[in-house]
């Protein structure tokens, strides 16, 4: 028997009913050998543990920085308290969530766009209102179960996180436990020199192990999901003789647009749908040869004036697609310059973080990663892109299909979608095509260019319909992060 076991046993044969806490503080041990060596004597029928289901409850970022703030709606019920409010002047996020709850709770109304306190909102003002009150007693660990309204609601809030844990409340010295002999050596768990060759292995005997006994889980050190599948696809496409390129993350509306044969006057381009960065001066081009194409290409297909101010300005890349063009660029003029430079197909792929002005929802982010494509090479057609898509999107599970669409870049463009299982619906997974000649300055029949650029969280969205929202995927959750070892 291990001396762990022993001082286990000991300990019960003078008193034969403990708690956890007082076994370890009769043998001495630490939590996690005394777990290791009751585990063992449970399974030999020498003890017996009684066990009950506890909730633990753990605060979020966001539920910590409310316990130690105030919710949303306390501190504008202070604020009700000191001065006017009106509704229009509260823009911020936690503003908003502020004054959606007060009016749930009765605390505030508003009256011809004024924010007034009621009766209620001003006992709470000073008190605190029962979700803050739940939630700094659940942050100092003085809370009682008894509240449960309080904690489901804190729960659904995303401002705590419930577990149900296993307790252990009593263990008890069964006969068998009372008429095991413990006198004698404990056995060897685990080898080293010395036991060989002194020989103290004949006397003491090895410990035996039981594979089958229910231990507790472990939390090993986990890579993200999108990581991972990061990751995946890049060995994807390496696999399949691409080349990896990067570029930067704030780039010109040249790169990310007009290189891409966006006009200039395109709503997409509006600030309601791109992050402009003010403070940064506009980027210069010194005469770059790939500039008098894409004037050219925006004069003649646009029959637009172009500026080459507009396309300067700074912004968060929308796409990573604009890393392809800046390559694709220098890698097309190399070849006019020199026809035998590079030998074709050249086969690019970048994956990247974008930054997008939309409202987040299930399929949508503000900031997400996106994986992005080209071949560049002769007698090249939409049937070498349908199958290099195929093959990427099978080596991680998921079969996509095609259907017409229009981007400004390609021609002929397509979208392709899959199938979602939670959703029931075909989901959109990113646009491929073939880039215009008017992009490329050359004629498809001497150069041919196919072009895509799908997200990456969506594809998780398919894999794993467990997956409520897109957004989920950064939630930072060890638990949900856990569970998730497949994905």
């Amino acid at each position: 028997m291990h001396r762990y076991e022993l001082l286990l046993l000991k300990a019960l044969v003078k008193k034969p009913s403990m708690s956890l806490e007082e076994l370890e503080s009769a043998s001495g041990l630490g939590r996690a050998e005394a777990m290791w060596a009751l585990e063992n004597l449970k399974a030999r029928g020498l003890v017996e543990v009684t066990y009950s289901q506890r909730d633990r409850l753990t605060l979020s970022g966001e539920g910590r920085e409310y316990a130690e703030k105030g919710l949303p709606e306390e501190r504008l019920l202070r604020r009700l308290a000191e001065e006017e409010v009106r509704a229009a002047a509260l823009n911020s996020e936690s503003e908003k969530i502020g004054l959606q709850w007060a009016k749930r709770l009765g605390l505030v109304t508003i009256e011809g766009g004024m924010v007034r306190i009621t009766e209620s909102g001003v006992k709470a003002a000073s008190a605190g209102v029962a979700d803050g009150r739940t939630l700094r007693s659940i942050s100092a660990g003085s809370y009682k179960p008894g509240a449960g309204d309080d904690v489901a609601n804190l729960v659904k809030r995303g401002l705590v996180e419930s577990k149900t844990q296993r307790h252990i409340d009593g263990i008890i010295i069964t006969d068998a436990g009372r008429a095991e002999d413990t006198s004698g050596n404990d056995e060897i768990d685990a080898v080293d020199r010395n036991t060989i060759t002194n020989g103290t292995w004949k006397e003491r005997g090895f410990k035996r192990y039981d594979v089958s006994v229910d231990i507790e889980r472990q939390a090993p050190a986990m890579r993200h999901p999108v990581k991972r599948l990061i990751e995946k696809m890049r060995d994807t496409y390496i696999s399949m003789g691409f080349k990896e390129i990067s570029g930067p993350a704030v780039e010109s509306s040249f790169w990310v647009f007009d290189a891409l044969f966006v006009p200039q006057d395109h709503p997409a381009r509006d600030a309601q749908d791109t992050f402009y960065i003010s403070n940064l001066e506009n980027e210069l081009f010194g005469g770059l040869s790939y500039v008098k194409t894409v004037r050219k290409a925006h004069q003649k297909g646009w029959n637009a004036t172009w500026s080459e101010e507009v396309a300067g300005q700074r912004l968060l890349r929308t796409h990573t697609t604009s890393v392809s063009a800046r390559h694709m660029y220098r890698i097309i003029d190399d070849i006019k310059k020199n026809p035998n430079k590079y030998e074709l197909p050249v086969k690019l792929f970048s994956i990247g973080r974008v930054f997008r002005n939309e409202a987040v929802d299930y399929r949508h982010l503000a900031d997400f990663y996106q994986h992005d494509g080209i071949i560049i090479g002769k007698d090249l057609t939409l049937s070498n892109l349908f199958d290099t898509l195929r093959r990427i999107y099978r080596s991680i599970g998921i079969d996509i299909k095609f259907k017409p669409s229009y981007f400004p870049f390609v021609e002929p463009g397509v979208e392709f979608m899959s199938y979602s299982d939670k959703t029931k619906e075909w989901i959109e997974m990113g646009g491929a095509g073939m880039i215009r000649e008017e992009i490329t300055g050359v004629k498809r029949n001497r150069l041919t260019v196919l072009a895509w650029g799908p997200g990456m969280e969506r594809i998780l969205l398919i894999r794993d319909p467990s997956i409520s929202g897109i957004s989920e995927l950064y939630n930072n959750g060890l638990g949900w992060l856990r569970d998730r070892r497949g994905v």
